[in-house]
This record gives C-alpha cells, sequence and structure tokens, in this order.
C-alpha cells in the first residue's frame, strides 16, 4: 500500500516506539512528530482506517500491512540514496534528496536501481536495505 509523508512520519514513530517494547500513546508519537495531540489523534485514525496501525485500550502498535509500507519507502529511501552516492553526492546530501524521491519514484524503477548497484545489502550510511 502507497503511503503519504506524512503516514510515512507517522509510521516511523510508532515502528520507533514498538521495536523499543513499547505500545505507542498518542501524547508520546505527537510530541515526536511535533504535532498537537489533536492532529495526531485524526492522523492515527485515518492510519487505522487505512490497516496499517491498530489501536486497543490507548496502545498503538504498528500492523503488519505498515511494517510493509514502512519498509518498502525505506528500501526505496536506501537505493535512492546509494544511487546518488556513487554518482558523487556526498551522504548527507544524498539522505535529503532521496527524502524527496522515496514516495514517487515507483517500485518498478526502484527495483531496476537495486539490479543495477548489484542488489547492494546497506545503504551508504551502514543501514540494511529491506
Amino acid at each position: 500500500m502507497d503511503v503519504s509523508e506524512r503516514e510515512l512520519e507517522y509510521l516511523i514513530a510508532i515502528k520507533k516506539i514498538n521495536d523499543s517494547g513499547k505500545p505507542g500513546k498518542l501524547t508520546q508519537i505527537a510530541r515526536e512528530i511535533e504535532v498537537s495531540p489533536a492532529s495526531a489523534f485524526e492522523e492515527l485514525k485515518h492510519l487505522e482506517s487505512k490497516g496499517l496501525i491498530s489501536k486497543s485500550d490507548n496502545n498503538i502498535y504498528i500492523t503488519n500491512e505498515g511494517r510493509r509500507s514502512l519498509d518498502k519507502a525505506i528500501r526505496a529511501h536506501r537505493i535512492l540514496e546509494l544511487l546518488l552516492v556513487k554518482v558523487g553526492i556526498d551522504p548527507k546530501t544524498a539522505c535529503d534528496y532521496s527524502k524527496e524521491f522515496e514516495l514517487k519514484v515507483p517500485d518498478e524503477i526502484i527495483e531496476k536501481l537495486y539490479e543495477y548497484l548489484g542488489k547492494p545489502n546497506k545503504c551508504p550510511h551502514g543501514n540494511g536495505i529491506p
């Protein structure tokens, strides 16, 4: 499932909290994203309706579908970042540009770039490519 930049930001925050072994909480997520709790509440409702998160007794968890969407965006980001570094752009700038393109480049092109780059398993920062 395709996600927007805003949805991606929320999914990253929720996954980070969940990966620490805790459920997400509305105020914690709002603080992480730097929005009001009311804004976070609305976006969380939206993410839940798309099946990207689940809520249970004020506990918020990323779903498997949410993880797949997040992994897809991270994969695109890291492959684009690697390509930009390979053509001579410094890693910080490559990362910044990749954030602009990660959700806009079709999956087919990301896969072709991945193959072209020799099927790398790490980005320029040493993070794994999902």
